[in-house]
């Protein structure tokens, strides 16, 4: 690999001439998506409400979460392709503290959302119980979190993007070279990789799994962790391409990120495969009963036959051309339908556990959830990238 290049001046990410419309339209669409987050959980549509709440939770922090955990696989392996890509994928874990704090708001609604709270699992009543899994899940978020804010720190101060006002704290000028701003930032790289696995796990075992207490499946963490990651690289391949500069998505580093979405396509699709496969042949009632209702039963089947579509069977040929993978555009469309495939997968994980009638529950209560959600998370990723703004090498 070659040494990292030169950072030239930072260069805007955002056109200044739209920024204020853009960021009002999105305050209204926030306003917008907490005035139907509350009349739907002060209504009778309560239940719709706190499940497409948990469906958002769960996609947009995992996005928040894919970003540092790319970054930080990078740094572990050394791998210096990226180039600006890496601190643009560390943008978006802005989200993490309203992350943080809407996590806490969702346990407000865990009758809503947990059978077990009324109908407790006699041989499960020490893992399944109200109080553990508030305590356990903060305390992984604090953890993870934490962690992933500590990398970041160690990141802008080995990259000197610290606001002029913060350097003194940080004792920037004792470090001596790149080996030793370098150090710390492998620790903890790898030390989050670790968490990122076990506790974003315990969040698809707790918040998605324990919807259905019956169920079981050991492989569950790891494929919503992966997927997780296809998710979030998918939304780089998009925001590379609305930064608007060439020499940060060139054709040579797209091809290198659509090789690796490719990658991870075909490992979800595998992880996939690896899970229904045994619980199709074992035939055991407790592991069945969750994959016959999503992939026979209707409405449910519908849906995800178009998850399936959307992250395999369209990406999976489509990424085969190099023609495609070299075309920053191309693989931003791609990256589209993956983001839209993976938001479509964890509603059909979470939802037909909770929603007990025969008819889809897509209508303006979700949508005015996801877009609430992805105000917030757009109005955070401005905020870092204006504070700190991605460096192009010089030219």
């Amino acid at each position: 690999m070659s040494a990292e290049p030169p950072l030239g001046v930072p260069r805007s990410t955002f056109p200044k001439t739209r920024s204020a419309p853009f960021s009002l339209g999105l305050w209204v669409l926030a306003g917008l998506g907490l005035t139907t987050f509350l009349v739907g959980v002060t209504g009778e549509h309560a239940q719709r409400a706190w499940q497409a709440y948990l469906v958002n939770w769960l996609f947009w922090s995992g996005l928040a979460l894919s970003g540092l955990t790319f970054s930080a696989i990078l740094r572990v392996t050394k791998a210096e392709w990226a180039g600006p890509l890496q601190p643009l994928a560390e943008a978006l874990a802005a989200f993490l503290p309203i992350s943080f704090f809407l996590l806490l708001v969702l346990f407000l609604g865990s009758e809503h959302l947990f059978s077990w709270i009324h109908d407790p699992v006699p041989a499960k009543q020490a893992w399944l119980n109200t109080p553990f899994l508030v305590l356990r899940s903060l305390f992984g978020a604090v953890l993870l979190y934490g962690c992933g804010f500590a990398l970041l720190w160690a990141s802008l101060r080995a990259s000197r993007t610290l606001p002029r006002v913060l350097v003194p704290f940080v004792f920037q000028e004792n470090v001596a070279n790149m080996a030793e701003r370098q150090r710390p930032l492998a620790i903890l790289a790898s030390v989050f990789i670790v968490l990122y696995a076990l506790v974003f796990s315990l969040f698809a075992f707790d918040l998605v799994m324990a919807l259905e207490p019956h169920w079981i499946s050991t492989l569950f963490g790891a494929y919503f962790c992966i997927g997780n990651l296809y998710a979030g690289l998918g939304l780089l391949a998009i925001l590379a391409v609305l930064m608007r500069a060439s020499v940060l998505f060139s054709a040579e580093r797209s091809h290198d990120l659509g090789k690796l979405i490719f990658g991870f396509c075909v490992l979800w699709t595998y992880l996939f495969w690896c899970q229904y496969l045994p619980i199709w042949y074992g035939n055991l009632p407790e592991e069945t009963g969750f994959l016959v209702v999503r992939l026979f039963d209707e409405p449910w089947s519908a849906v995800s036959f178009v998850v399936l579509l959307l992250n395999f069977l369209l990406p999976f040929p489509i990424l085969l051309l190099q023609g495609v993978k070299r075309a920053p555009t191309a693989l931003a469309c791609i990256g589209a339908l993956i983001l839209a495939g993976m938001w479509l997968e964890r509603y059909v994980l979470v939802v037909p556990s909770i929603w007990q009638e025969h008819w889809l529950p897509l209508g303006w209560v979700e949508l005015g959830v996801l877009l609430g959600f992805f105000a917030l998370f757009t109005l955070a990723f401005r905020a870092w990238v204006r504070i700190f703004p991605i460096r192009l090498p010089a030219t």
